[in-house]
């Protein structure tokens, strides 16, 4: 009997990175890229060296040229969608790296004690540090977002391709903002600027915002779009004004005399009053 997996049928141990309708389809797209770019690549190897060497070595080279061209082109286009997973998990990655690879080459280069107090201290840093906590969580929340717009990108490309599997967006970067994030995405065919703007609020539940805009990044690039994350309200915050360093303190109030205070009005003394006209006769 095989073994099972505690929530289906996949063998344990068995993990999959691409999902089997996508790794076919970019199977068949990675075998048009070979016969293509390696068509391509040997005629024009062929036509160039033909100068200098006879026609049949000119064509073998040619071949040998566009089969490695076609070749890597295919293997790239076979691989991208691993390629695109390790993108989106490039900071999970890079962190457990630094734990597994890091912390151990430390300790060896110095001493496990020490190692440990480094660890201590930032970790001691990060949660009593104000502005370096914020920071920190700040950025966390940027490696969230970018994980809840892909999984919003797939059920948006899942509900509009009931035959294919579709492509999704590639998630470019992610920056915090005073209001919550801002990431930069490049649209696959299949979305637009329009249709994102239209599901706004469903981007803004699946990354638990408040609220969320999508914009173009680009003039000239109309796949290059901008979605702004905003968890809060920035304008509500109090704002300590410099002014106030600027007026000098006044510890004791001075005296003020009522009568050394000038009246403020219309009729001041130092003003005339402005002369009556004359009234004008009128003959009969």
């Amino acid at each position: 009997m095989s073994k099972r997996w505690i929530f289906g049928d996949r063998p344990v141990g068995a993990v999959t990175l691409v999902e089997p309708p996508l790794s076919g389809a970019y199977a068949r797209k990675a075998r048009v890229a070979f016969f293509v770019s390696g068509s391509v690549s040997a005629a024009v190897s062929a036509s160039v060296l033909g100068v200098w060497l006879v026609l049949p070595l000119a064509v073998l080279a040619g071949v040998a040229a566009g089969a490695v061209v076609g070749l890597l082109v295919g293997s790239v286009v076979r691989v991208w969608p691993v390629l695109r997973w390790l993108w989106w998990w490039s900071a999970e990655i890079t962190a457990a790296g630094l734990l597994v690879v890091g912390l151990p080459a430390l300790a060896q280069a110095t001493h496990p004690a020490v190692m440990a107090s480094l660890v201590a201290l930032a970790a001691g840093v990060v949660g009593l540090v104000r502005p370096v906590r914020r920071r920190v969580v700040a950025w966390g929340w940027c490696v969230v977002v970018r994980h809840r717009l892909r999984l919003c990108f797939g059920e948006f490309v899942r509900s509009a391709s009931r035959l294919g599997p579709g492509s999704l967006p590639l998630i470019l970067w992610a920056r915090p903002t005073r209001a919550g994030e801002r990431v930069w995405v490049w649209l696959r065919p299949g979305l637009s600027v329009a249709e994102l703007e239209a599901k706004a609020d469903k981007i803004a539940v699946g990354c638990w915002a408040s609220e969320a805009r999508v914009v173009r990044a680009s003039t000239r690039f109309a796949a290059l779009v901008r979605v702004d994350i905003a968890r809060r309200d920035p304008l509500t915050e109090v704002v300590a004004s410099p002014l106030v360093d600027l007026v000098p303190p006044q510890r004791v109030p001075l005296p003020v005399d009522p009568a050394a205070v000038e009246p403020v009005g219309l009729n001041l003394a130092d003003v005339p009053e402005p002369a009556a006209p004359e009234p004008v006769r009128v003959r009969r």
